[in-house]
């Protein structure tokens, strides 16, 4: 065997052992879980808040997990994509939270209690306050005999939403509300565009409801658990509500209604729903009893 070959060989090996690794301890690093995930809490300035949340493992091997926490300011960017980069007013909270742990290890099928104090300043501005709590794991993987070393880290995120009290603004606008006339896949949906013009975060409400071509009763509808999302100030959000049990074929009418700090928007609408495949054969049929009909008068008027 050459020594290229060789080489090549030993390339493939590393990769192979490189690729395995990496899905090992990120196997074992995905199974720590937190919760709950976030919270919404409201704060008065010059006073101290206590909270925690719960991180835990359900690992599969018998090694500890080894994790730091950092608080992070979270906010989203203009296309609703989460970063944890400072936003300014609205981040201020990250300087007035303090740990009382700031690493530590899990052992596996364990959890621990992570608290939190938030220390709110007497002339703290009245408005919303993000910060993400991340605890992050990270694991060190080698091999001495070909050098080869892999660091995997995995990180989970727990969300405060603060509303400090005093003059906050809640209001917003619905600048799009949108149903499809036709669907050839998928499934029946409604769709809107949500803008938070306030200074703090507020949930917006969405609501499907389908019915057949000919009756009043429901076919589905999502009223007693309205669809929900958080929106934050300055930020627009697009979300889509579907009725993921649509049939295949159909003619249903469909209603729509998004709802945000009192603002109401509703879409109604007939919409089809048929594969491409039969609207084609539709048309073509159509196309050919045309012919047929104009065919025929043409004989008789001969």
């Amino acid at each position: 065997m050459n020594k290229k070959l060789k080489l090549a060989l030993a390339a493939l090996c590393c990769i192979f052992f490189a690729a395995f690794s990496f899905s090992s301890s990120a196997s074992a690093l995905a199974s720590i879980t937190m919760s709950p995930m976030n919270q919404k809490i409201i704060l008065n300035p010059g006073e101290a808040y206590r909270g925690s949340f719960m991180i835990s493992s359900q690992a599969k091997n018998d090694e500890d997990a080894e994790y730091v926490i950092t608080i992070e300011p979270f906010y989203v960017n203009e296309d609703y994509d989460i970063y944890y980069a400072n936003n300014g007013d609205y981040n201020q909270i990250t300087d007035w939270i303090t740990l009382s742990t700031t690493s530590g290890k899990l052992s596996p099928n364990s959890e621990k209690e992570i608290y939190f104090t938030v220390n709110v300043p007497k002339d703290a501005p009245a408005g919303g306050q993000y910060a993400a709590i991340k605890v992050t794991t990270v694991n060190d993987d080698g091999d001495l005999d070909n050098g080869l070393n892999i660091k995997v880290s995995y990180g989970i995120a727990h969300i405060i939403y603060a509303e400090i009290a005093g003059t906050t603004s809640r209001h917003g606008e619905i600048t799009s509300a949108e149903v499809p006339s036709f669907i050839s896949s998928g499934d029946i949906s409604g769709s809107a565009t949500i803008k938070n013009t306030g200074n703090v975060h507020s949930d917006a409400k969405y609501t499907l409801q389908v019915f057949p071509l000919f009756s009043n009763e429901e076919l589905y509808t999502n009223e007693e658990k309205p669809a929900t999302a958080t929106i934050l100030p300055d930020r627009a959000l697009y979300k889509v509500i579907y009725w993921e049990e649509t049939p295949k074929i159909g003619i249903y009418n469909v209603v729509f209604t998004a709802e945000f700090e009192g603002v109401t928007t509703q879409v109604k609408k007939l919409v089809i729903v048929c594969p491409l495949w039969l609207l084609f054969v539709i048309i073509f049929a159509v196309i050919l009893i045309v012919f047929w009909l104009s065919s025929r008068a043409k004989k008789r008027k001969n």
